[in-house]
């Protein structure tokens, strides 16, 4: 729906006009638009640099989810950024396993879940710790 046009009462304006001197090519400026908070956040949060921590916090609660309770409890996400979701692992062997026979079915779960905004591919590599990702 189009936005309408506020209706200015011409008494008010040349009030406003002779009030703060003025000049007759004074028009007031257009009503200020509200957005949304939930809107506007993601271009914040991005612009600050903060995106992949956001979109990692938000993915955190949903993992055992989408991994599964066993794959969960030896992973976590580990940063997503250029369309890439890095996956923290605790071990040699289960960065094999995970990688050889779960990204698929992670990505097809990420993919459902997120739509197109969905990590494009995912990397494995051993955890660094849980300081490291606090400065990324």
């Amino acid at each position: 729906m189009p936005a309408k046009k506020r209706k200015v009462d011409g008494g008010w304006l040349q009030v406003q006009r002779e009030r703060h001197d003025l000049g007759p090519e004074y028009s007031p400026p257009p009503p200020n638009s509200m957005h949304m908070f939930a809107d506007v956040m993601p271009g914040v949060m991005k612009g600050m640099g903060l995106e992949s921590p956001m979109r990692v916090s938000d993915l955190k609660p949903k993992w055992p989810d989408l991994v599964g309770a066993t794959n969960a409890k030896h992973s976590r996400p580990g940063h997503w950024e250029k369309g890439v979701l890095t996956i923290y692992v605790d071990h040699n062997v289960w960065l094999a396993e995970l990688k050889r026979n779960a990204s698929v079915a992670i990505l097809k779960r990420l993919k459902t879940l997120y739509g197109k905004d969905a990590p494009k591919s995912l990397r494995f590599q051993i955890d660094p710790g849980e300081d490291v990702d606090e400065w990324r």
